[in-house]
């Protein structure tokens, strides 16, 4: 399991992760903003965050599949 952190997916896993949360803090405190937008910029906003989600969903597809890392498993271990 310790092989895994040698792989440079992990870290784009990881850095996919940080940017997600950073791209949610940023909706977060511009919501204001958001929600006066245009019903296409408002839709165009809404399929990329689905985009990114989804890309970062098969990215733990892929970690699980061929490294068998579960963060799920990682966090019941530790309880």
């Amino acid at each position: 399991m310790n092989d895994v952190f040698m792989n440079p997916s992990l870290y784009a896993h990881m850095l996919n992760g940080l940017l997600l949360l950073v791209s949610v803090i940023v909706i977060y405190k511009n919501y204001k903003k958001i929600i006066k937008l245009d019903y296409y910029k408002l839709l165009i906003l809404i399929l990329l965050v689905s985009l990114v989600v989804g890309v970062h969903g098969l990215s733990h597809l892929g970690l699980e599949y061929i490294y068998g890392l579960s963060p799920i498993n990682m966090f019941r271990s530790y309880s």
